[in-house]
């Protein structure tokens, strides 16, 4: 059973794709703060991530203000590998071919949904454990734009409110 140091490490250490020219593309830490914002709203109740339109919508709310606009931004880039990272897994359909799914439509065609680890999403579900693993983020990837997610995050709560 893993703490939520061991979560806030494994968020900070993310391995994203690099470059001299471009920077780091941000895809997966913008998925997983796209994720932690549908799950403190309650769209997300279980341990079952679908690539739903509220999570693409919520994902390029995120990618347009603080993505690297060296990179174009996409869903289907990161919802496939993050499984590297060892907390994050899918359950293919059974029709998928192994194929990269290079577009969002290829991408529902051949996942059922993404998982956590069980520790990692019971610390999404408490408010405290969420904004530590927020904040491990933000500070790895994206202190020159802690502002603009706090507002991005704000938008989305009330975009999506009841």
């Amino acid at each position: 059973m893993e703490n939520i140091a061991y979560y806030c490490q494994r968020f900070a250490e993310l391995n994203v794709s690099s470059n001299r020219k471009h920077g780091n593309a941000q895809y997966k830490p913008i998925l997983l703060l796209s994720v932690i914002d549908l799950i403190a709203l309650g769209i997300i109740t279980t341990n079952e991530i679908p690539v739903s339109d509220e999570l693409i919508k919520t994902f390029e709310r995120y990618w347009n203000v603080i993505g690297s606009p060296s990179y174009k931004g996409g869903l289907h880039y990161p919802f496939l590998h993050l499984q590297n990272e060892c907390f994050w897994y899918l359950k293919f359909k059974p029709e998928f071919n192994g194929l990269q799914p290079k577009t969002i439509n290829k991408l529902k065609e051949a996942v059922e949904y993404a998982y956590l680890d069980n520790e990692l999403f019971n610390f999404l579900q408490d408010e405290f454990s969420r904004k530590e693993l927020i904040d491990a983020l933000v500070t790895a990837f994206f202190s020159d734009n802690e502002n603009d997610i706090h507002r991005s995050y704000f938008t989305n709560q009330s975009s999506f409110s009841r």
